[in-house]
Formats: C-alpha cells, structure tokens, sequence
C-alpha cells in the first residue's frame, strides 16, 4: 500500500511537470479562458493554477492574482492564496479587506508572527467609513495570533494523543461529521462518492477502523448531499441535514435543511423534513445535535437564519420525547456568549460535563475555525474558552465529539500532517485519547451491616457518574465477597456508588473527585439497614459528611479503611431524639387549624388545597384591551393540549391565552394579562422555574396589538 502512494505521489509530480511545461506554451489570454470556465464549473484549484499562470506573463494585471488567490481562497489552499494576493494586498480600494484577509492566509498557513505584523500594518493604512468594526476584527485577529504563540511555547497539552485516521476513513475527499455511536463504531460523512453521504466504520479489540460502508437499509436519497447526523441516545431516530450544491460541496456555501428518520426494526423510514418554522426558506440550517433531558429532547443546530447575531450562529428548539409529531417548539439563539459576528458551527452537548462544544471563527482563534468550549444549557453559558492546542491548528478544526465512555473522541480539521496529509484542500477526521493519568485515581471503601457493624459478605456495589443535573450513568458493578469495593475513577467528576443486598435497605455515598491534585482515593465505609431495623440510627449520613471532608477538603489523618467506629457513641447518644420528634409530630398536625371552620376544610376532600383561590385571581382580572399592558409567553407549539401536567401551576397565575403564529404555523401560549412591566417582571422568575418554561419572556401589547418581545 506504501509503495503504491510513493508511486502515486511520484506519478502526480510528473503529471504536474508535464503540465508546467504545457502551460508554458499558452498565452496569457488562453490562461485566462481556461481559467474562466474552470472557475464556472467550481473547478477553483485548476482556475487558480491558471489565473496565476497568466498573471505572471502579465504582472500589471492584478486582477489576475486576486483572482488566483480567491480559487485558492475557497479551496482554503491557504500557502498559495498568500502567495498570489501579496501582489494586491495594499490595493484596498480596489479590493476591500483584501490586507486583513491575506494576513488570515498567513495565519492559517501558520506564519503567527508576520501575520501581526500584516494586521499592524493594514490597519494602520485602512480608513473605509467601518473602520471601528474592522479595527474590533483585527484585534481579535492579533490576540489570536499572540494566543498561537503562547501555546507554541507551552506546547501541545500532554494528556491528549492525537491520531489521524487511516485511509479506511479518511480519502482525498473530504470527511466530515464523526458520530461515535459506541467507543468501536463510528459514523460519518463523506464525499468519497462525488456526494456526501454517511458511513459506518467498525473496529474490535482497538484495532486500526474497518473499511467504512454506506448504513445498511437507510432510505436512498438521490441527487443531494446526505450528511451531518445525531442519533438520538436510544438509537431509535436520527436527524440530519439534506444539502443541496451546484458545487461537489460547498461547506458554509451549501443550502442545508434538517430532516429525521426513525428505526423500525433493522429498516428506517422515509425521511421527514423538519418544519418550516425551523428550516426556514432560502437559509441553512444544519449540525443537528440531540439531547435529551427528562422527557424533553433538546436540539442544538447551526443556521444563518434571520435575528442571529452574525453568520452562522447556534440555536435550540425543543420537543417532548413522549411525543410522535416533529412538535418542536419556535427556535432560540442560544445568546452572544456563544454567538458572535463570525460563524459559530457544528455544535456538540456533552450531558455528562453539562459543557457545549462549538467552533467558531469570532472568538479570538489561533487559526480560522477553533473550537470552544462553555458550561451551561439552551439560553444560559458561562463564557467560552479555547480548548487550546493539539485540538486546535493553524488551520480549521471543527466537529469536536466524545465518544460514549468519555475516553477520547474526535475532531475534523483540514490542516496538514506529516506525510499523511499535505494539504489543507479538504478535511479529514482525527481521533484523539486522553491518555490514562500516571496516578491512578480510585473509589475504595467497605460495606457494613448497620445492625452488628460486620462487614456485609457478597453485596452489590454500582458506581454510577452523575451528570450536573443529578441524573446518573451506570459505570460499573462488582459482587463483593467479603464487603470491600474499589473502583477506579477519573478526576473532575461526579460519582454516586450504591451497595445492595437481599434482606437489607439500599444505600448510597456521593462524592467528587475534583480535587483530585491532593488527594488519589475517594470512598466511604457504607452502612446496610436490614429489613425491620428501626431508621432512626441513622449511620449512612454522618459517615458520608465526614468522609466528604476527608476525601475532598482536608489531608486525610487516618487510613482510608478505618470505619468510623470511635465517633459513633457519640452520635447515638443524640440521635435518639429524631424517633421522638417523629412520635409527637402526628399528635401535633391534627391540632394546627386553630378554629372548627378550617378543621372542616382540611377534612373536606373537595377543598381541601387553598389552589382555588388562585383561579379566582384570574377570573377577577379581565383582559386588557386598551393602552400598553404585558403578556409572558411561556411557550411556543404547534399543537397545545392544556390538560397537559406542564401548565398545572401556571394556570393558577392568571388567564392563559393562546395566539395562533400564522408564518410559523405555531400556538403561543401566553399567561395574561398584566397592567405594568414591574408586575410581569415579578412573575417572570418564579414561571422560569418551572419545567419546560425555562425561555419564557416578556412580551409588550398596545391597544391589543402585540408590539414586540422584552427580553431579559
């Protein structure tokens, strides 16, 4: 296989000899021609060999070598675009930006320092009427240029190995959008058929990735780019984009939509188009990423449509997973710490971290697209950081995903590397590990019998992760013969570990392994409560606060296996006292209402919650219709069902309204109405609370026409 590349290598060289020479003997106006129609059939790296050709026969044509340097621009040929457009880089009247943009070429092509200098030097001689954007631009340019040079001499961060994928995957085409659906099966998108399509690698017993395949029984679909796909976690649908090109593929240029299709048994069905309200006319929408949460599935995209803050920006829709239509409510930009005047692409949520992956080409990048990272959910992040090198590259690094058991995952760049990929025409997929910590990190402790203080032989221990919403993912689970557990755990992280047994209560420790810089080892002693054993000794809590601060706070002064035993005389001699407040409680609840009328009431099933007062407030306040007053609107469907358990509690605040979205094809639900902005506001917060109403927002009305939405 080694020979044959050399060979082929060896071959291309001579074919580009042959080639030069024959170029030689064209004229500049024959150049020209060839590369007019190459450029009109989207062949730009030929078009550009050509223009480039015929400008060094007639160097006072510098139209030639700008456009030479826009074929290698678009092919993102970065070493030969900075080579032509040197010629016309201080011709900004005729070519606007054109200094800003042959320093990015210097910047992606990896040349940091004299890409700075560059930036100086356009901005300095640059007076167009946007100065004051171009000046926010180049700024952002420079510090990512001083941000490549910080990390150059840090260096790449040791505990992550990155690997370029074998020729199985990767081709001269251009591979995009990994899906790692387990740690030994990877999905993806490839043009390696003159359109993209998605395919299936398998590897076992980490071996090098099989030959990769089209999915099995998947709907054809002809003609278009088929490509950029999410699984849901159950597997049982999957959302991805249909694009359409004039080009073999158009990357950003490309009009995508999002469609979906689920599993019926080893077949999937037709694909549907999602709805109009989300693939919006003459935009793209791409990038799906599912999440779910509960029964709601969250889904992240990538779109240019209207009311984002730049380019491509990142928004969310959501839907019940308990629900069969593409119901999704009214898409949301998901804000401007992720969103900037750039491209922000090709999201992933990590629901373990509770962090979003994204790339973007806005923030300050060390090359053109870098990607980020930032902690938070739909409407709400932190500020984003750059993940920093080897993930990132001069060039553009995108489509960050994890594989399942979190070990390593996988990126798309186009850079080059080594002798395996020498140019930075097309992108490729990487993989990436994070390799094993030299210290081993472990969760070790015993399993006691709260009756007799003996260690339970044969019980159950489960280690479970625990994500920031508190919802667990099974790890792993031993039978311990003689009650001691150990498990390893890797640092950062949430963990849970249950012991169980037949004949005895469950019982759990929680811990976090985040300052894991002092301490290697977590666990606490577990106490199991038999069946018809009193609850009021209660030792599962006391060793778990205690353990806590060992573990975690403070250096540990005793060895990890010494149970608590000392210490609890003196907890048994006060927790006697919860049994009797327990005794005297029922004696006490019967005599709270202080008069017959409320004993009656408490007795009275029909009457029993004081909620009815709640619809009485509303009905007392009638509809606004006059003037400036407010609404919130809470929600957006295509199909509203009030009997629904998610508007239980919001009914009780005041009238719920719903106005039909004709260009959406949407419901608004609304709670209704108020008379000042103050008493809507008060409202908001405790309506944001509630599930599924999290983005709700204030909405303004004048004389009964909706004005516009108050966010806040």
């Amino acid at each position: 296989m080694k020979n044959f590349i050399h060979l082929s290598l060896f071959a291309a060289f001579l074919l580009l000899a042959f080639d030069a020479q024959a170029q030689d003997k064209l004229s500049w106006k024959k150049h020209v021609k060839l590369a007019d129609d190459l450029y009109a059939k989207a062949q730009y790296a030929d078009a550009g060999e050509h223009y480039r050709a015929a400008f060094k026969q007639k160097t006072k044509k510098k139209e030639l070598a700008y456009k030479a340097g826009e074929c290698f621009f678009t092919m993102r040929d970065y070493r030969n675009a900075a080579d032509v457009w040197q010629h016309v880089k201080n011709d900004h009247a005729t070519y606007p930006l054109i200094g800003l943009r042959y320093a990015r070429c210097l910047k992606q092509n990896g040349e940091h320092e004299a890409a700075s200098n560059e930036l100086v030097e356009f901005l300095g001689k640059y007076n167009g009427t946007d100065r004051t954007a171009v000046t926010q631009i180049v700024q952002t340019e420079i510090k990512g240029c001083e941000l490549a040079a910080q990390y150059t001499m840090k260096g790449d961060d040791p505990n992550i190995v990155m690997e370029h994928l074998s020729s199985n995957i990767n081709t001269p085409e251009t591979e995009f959008g990994p899906i790692p659906f387990s740690d030994e099966a990877l999905y993806f998108s490839s043009t390696m058929a003159k359109r993209a399509e998605v395919y299936r690698s398998i590897r076992q017993g980490g071996a090098d990735w099989g030959k990769a395949s089209p999915i099995e029984n998947f709907p054809a679909i002809e003609g278009d780019h088929f490509c950029n796909g999410t699984l849901t976690p159950d597997a049982s649908r999957f959302h991805f984009t249909i694009c359409r090109s004039e080009e073999k593929w158009g990357g950003l240029t490309t009009h995508c939509e999002i469609f979906v299709t689920r599993r019926v048994g080893k077949t999937w069905t037709s694909p549907e188009r999602l709805p109009d309200y989300i693939n919006e006319q003459n935009v793209s929408t791409t990038q799906p990423n599912v999440v779910q949460d509960g029964n709601t599935e969250i889904l992240y995209f990538a779109s240019n449509r209207n009311g984002g803050m730049g380019g491509m920006d990142i928004w969310y829709t959501t839907r019940e997973i308990s629900s069969t239509a593409n119901d999704f409510t009214l898409p949301i930009n998901i804000g401007s710490k992720v969103n900037t005047k750039g491209d922000e692409i090709t999201p992933f949520y990590d629901k373990i971290d509770g962090t979003l992956y994204f790339a973007s080409n806005g923030m300050v990048s060390i090359g053109g697209f870098d990607i980020f990272k930032t902690k938070g959910a739909k409407s709400f992040w932190q500020v984003a950081e750059n993940i920093g090198t080897p993930l990132n590259s001069p060039a553009d690094d995108f489509s960050f995903v994890r594989t399942p058991s979190g070990k390593g995952g996988f990126i798309v760049s186009n850079r080059s590397y080594g002798k395996e990929k020498i140019s930075t025409t097309d992108e490729d997929i990487f993989g990436f590990i994070y390799e094993t910590p030299t210290v081993q990190y472990t969760a070790s402790g015993e399993v006691f019998s709260k009756a007799n203080r003996d260690l339970v032989e044969n019980v159950d221990v489960a280690l479970y992760e625990v994500d920031d919403k508190g919802q667990r993912r099974f790890v792993k689970k031993i039978v311990s013969p003689n009650g001691h557990y150990e498990f390893a755990v890797e640092p950062s992280r949430r963990y849970s570990l249950e012991a169980s047994k037949d004949g005895f209560f469950k019982a759990n420790y929680d811990f976090d392994s985040n300052d894991y810089n002092n301490y290697t080892e977590f666990g606490a002693p577990l106490y199991l409560e038999p069946y018809g054993v009193g609850s009021g000794d209660d030792e599962n809590a006391a060793p778990k606060e205690d353990m806590t601060k060992v573990a975690v706070v403070e250096k540990p002064t005793a060895p990890k296996n010494e149970p608590v035993k000392p210490e609890t005389p003196k907890k048994e001699t006060t927790k006697p006292t919860p049994p009797v407040k327990k005794e005297e409680a029922p004696k006490k609840e019967p005599t709270k209402p202080t008069t017959p009328a409320k004993e009656e009431v408490v007795v009275a099933p029909k009457t029993k919650p004081a909620a009815p007062a709640k619809p009485a407030k509303a009905a007392a306040i009638p509809p606004i219709t006059t003037g400036t007053y407010y609404k919130i609107q809470i929600i957006a469907l295509a199909k509203v069902d009030m009997k629904h358990s998610r508007f239980a509690k919001v009914k009780n605040l005041r009238r719920i309204d719903q106005e039909f979205f004709t260009d959406k094809k949407l419901y608004r639900v609304m709670v209704a109405d108020y008379a000042t902005l103050e008493e809507a506001g008060a409202d908001l917060p405790g309506i944001r609370g509630m599930k599924d109403f999290g983005d709700a927002f204030i909405v303004e009305y004048k004389d009964g026409e909706r004005v516009g939405a108050i966010r806040n």
